[in-house]
């Protein structure tokens, strides 16, 4: 069996509906203690293989995030919600992905064949020679998602330092963005996003990640 994604946005659709925002967040500035060309190089990683082998993720990226292939007992499981990843289409050329996945609740397959579509781009200022900006966009078939952006800004501090701005944002469908509260948010999400960065600083730091138990702070 292929291994489930932890999806970032962990949602089942009970409670209240009330005005609630479409878009949400993670801001973080931070600095890590390795060269500007080794973060680069592990901003170049994250992205390529979010588009062309995502499974890999699971190995360093993704470490931390959750249990995989554990079926769900209850709606307050943090793994209540998971993708699993089917067909892959990269195009190396223009850096776009395609991958169908599979979304299920509480282990039962709701959607089938959905896909999540990619695009990479690493920029810098037309008149400077820094800040270098690796930003991947995500849009998504179905209606749970709009999209989402990846945004990695990245500037040298001195020769062993890089000074890091990520942002990680997703759009929520009009409807599902009804039920994602803010405790929700913060529980079942905003943590995964924020592993995400630890692991990222940490492998260009030290060269790989070790695993570790995490959850909401």
């Amino acid at each position: 069996m292929k291994r489930g994604i932890l999806i970032a946005f962990l949602v089942l659709m009970t409670g209240s509906v009330c005005a609630r925002p479409q878009k949400r967040a993670v801001v973080i500035d931070t600095v890590c203690n390795a060269p500007l060309h080794e973060m680069r190089a592990v901003a170049s990683r994250f992205c390529y293989q979010f588009q062309a082998c995502p499974d890999s993720l699971f190995e360093w990226a993704y470490l931390g995030l959750g249990e995989e292939e554990v079926k769900p007992s209850s709606k307050e499981s943090r793994d209540v919600i998971q993708l699993r990843y089917k067909d892959r289409v990269y195009d190396p050329v223009h850096k776009t992905g395609d991958v169908a996945i599979d979304i299920y609740v509480l282990g039962i397959r709701w959607w089938k064949d959905q896909h999540l579509g990619s695009k990479y781009r690493l920029t810098r200022p037309a008149n400077a020679q820094y800040p270098l900006t690796a930003h991947m966009t995500a849009t998504y078939s179905g209606s749970i998602l709009e999209g989402g952006d990846f945004i990695l800004r990245m500037e040298p501090l001195s020769e062993n330092q890089t000074r890091v701005h990520y942002e990680f944002r997703l759009v929520f469908g009009k409807v599902l963005s009804a039920f994602v509260s803010d405790k929700m948010w913060h529980n079942a999400i905003e943590w995964r996003f924020e592993t995400i960065l630890e692991n990222l600083v940490e492998c260009a730091e030290t060269g790989t990640v070790q695993p570790k138990r995490r959850g909401p702070k």
